[in-house]
């Protein structure tokens, strides 16, 4: 048998590559044609999120969304939260009607929790840097963006807490990162009501608050899927009066007294177990439970303003 002789092709192959890896013109020219294969490394955007001084600091998206558009944010208006004894002192002091679930029969911890608003300044070159990293590689921000002049302002609001829940993190930059304890199973009881009327801004004509919510909501751990479909049942105002949940898993699109809402599944071990959002009337609706997410549109269904003010 004849051993395989070497084709002419495969000579000048073996010739090109030496010279390539021999000498420094085709080293140099080597090294770019496998720096043309390789994809960049994508550059972290830091995103500071501005911290209120009050003890009502949460994961609001007006907070991610302040620090995405200005280096430094200014509160303006920052209210302390007063206990109430009753529904009725709750609605005279926040400004609308208070409604409670009547599925729960046990007395309730409510809690007007005061209006705060903040004012920023826009960083064009710090928005545009995210915007392109939120691949919005489309939206050109103009230069007369850069310092213009932005207020947001969230209204008092009304907490109502039921059960036995766990004790509230400490105010500190410690508190925030760890987050809550562990739920106990003593805390299955646990939910947490909050109703307020939708956040409203001040903003540039050519700032998109729609594109940049967008953004605040895949940041606190939505997925594109997720963050459509919630932004296709809430406006951006609504969305900013709004705290996320710390991590979502799953959610489902659901009914609560005739109008569309969302159930956010989370996937953490500290905190609710999930997250019911939906807005009626003219006020934005938020439920948190510590037990199964299957009592939360039963539970959510029975708040409604047939309910008599105790």
């Amino acid at each position: 048998m004849r051993p395989k002789r070497w084709q002419p092709t495969a000579i000048v192959v073996i010739v090109i590559v030496a010279l390539l890896a021999l000498t420094a013109p085709g080293r140099s020219l080597w090294q770019s044609f496998f720096s043309s294969l390789r994809i960049a490394k994508p550059q972290a955007v830091s995103v500071t999120i501005p911290g209120f001084s009050g003890s009502a600091a949460t994961r609001r998206l007006q907070d991610a969304i302040g620090g995405m558009i200005a280096d430094t944010t200014s509160v303006t208006l920052d209210e302390k939260d007063q206990p109430v004894a009753s529904a009725a002192a709750a609605s005279q002091l926040a400004g609308f009607t208070v409604q409670l679930p009547r599925a729960r029969t046990d007395p309730p911890t409510l809690m007007v929790t005061g209006a705060q608003s903040i004012a920023m300044t826009v960083n064009r070159a710090q928005l545009q840097t995210i915007y392109r990293e939120a691949v919005y590689t489309s939206v050109s921000l103009p230069v007369s963006l850069n310092g213009a002049r932005v207020a947001i302002r969230t209204p008092r609001a009304v907490r109502a807490q039921y059960g036995h829940c766990p004790i509230p993190v400490a105010n500190t930059l410690q508190g925030q990162i760890q987050g809550p304890p562990p739920p106990s199973t003593d805390n299955s009881d646990c939910v947490m009501l909050t109703e307020s009327p939708p956040a409203s801004a001040d903003v540039p004509p050519a700032l998109d608050m729609q594109q940049l919510v967008a953004i605040g909501l895949e940041l606190s751990g939505m997925s594109p899927n997720q963050r459509q479909a919630f932004q296709k049942m809430f406006s951006w105002q609504s969305a900013l009066s709004m705290s996320m949940p710390r991590s979502m898993r799953s959610y489902d699109s659901v009914t609560v007294n005739g109008v569309p809402g969302m159930l956010l599944n989370t996937a953490g071990r500290r905190g609710p177990t999930y997250a019911l959002f939906w807005t009626k009337n003219g006020i934005v609706f938020s439920l948190a439970g510590y037990g199964s997410s299957a009592n939360a549109v039963p539970l959510a269904s029975s708040t409604d303003e047939t309910r008599k003010l105790p």
